[in-house]
């Protein structure tokens, strides 16, 4: 049954995107998704089920402990800790994408991050996020300290394969807001809205392929 239902959905990813996925590693890292503000881990429950129909077994939508950028990132070290897992590719949506970048960028000593993914993240902050305070999204905001920490420096340290996913159709993040410098796979998906992004299926190619070291969009350096 699991066989025919992955057959099934990547002849229908094939239809609606016109590209087909790329056939999972023989042994792929397991993958920790990430949600974003207000968010909560049902949100992924469609890339979940698409992933492990392309063979990723090993699958974990954290649940968040709040708004608070840092105090996620350790969550995440937490989670990751108590999975047993010192290798793992790591997707973030919105916000999401802020507390998985803290953690790979500042805490993951121990833990190899292969990949990590955003999609639709304010790397670069929303002005709409500064009349928050800073505990409850106000970390978004682009003059934040959070921010100017997060994105002092290389954008893409280490040997972590970083792409960012960004739609036309996203009113809440400008595109130019996404972008992640110093070797980032840039990718744009058309007419996809925010809060879409983690369910759509061109996005769910598109981060298969990101999760195998693929770049369907642009280098930034």
């Amino acid at each position: 049954m699991v066989r025919i239902a992955a057959a099934t959905l990547t002849l229908l990813l094939i239809h609606v995107t016109g590209v087909p996925p790329p056939a999972a590693a023989a042994n792929p890292d397991p993958v920790l998704l990430v949600h974003g503000y207000r968010g909560s881990p049902s949100t992924w429950a469609d890339m979940e089920a698409y992933l492990k129909a392309q063979g990723y077994s090993k699958v974990h939508a954290i649940n968040l402990p709040g708004e608070n950028n840092v105090e996620n990132a350790k969550a995440i070290a937490s989670k990751l800790k108590e999975l047993r897992w010192n290798r793992v590719d790591i997707v973030g949506q919105s916000m999401g994408g802020l507390s998985a970048r803290w953690f790979t960028k500042f805490l993951a000593k121990s833990t190899k991050v292969d990949a990590y993914v955003s999609l639709g993240t304010p790397q670069h902050g929303i002005w709409s996020a500064c009349a928050l305070p800073w505990w409850y999204g106000g970390q978004m905001c682009p003059t934040s300290s959070f921010l100017d920490k997060l994105n002092a420096g290389d954008d893409t340290p280490g040997d972590t394969f970083f792409t960012t996913i960004y739609s036309t159709g996203d009113w809440y993040v400008p595109n130019s807001s996404s972008r992640l410098d110093g070797g980032a796979c840039f990718v744009r998906v058309e007419d996809v809205s925010h809060n879409g992004m983690d369910n759509d299926a061109t996005v769910q190619a598109h981060t298969v392929a990101a999760l195998d070291g693929t770049c369907a969009g642009t280098f930034k350096s």
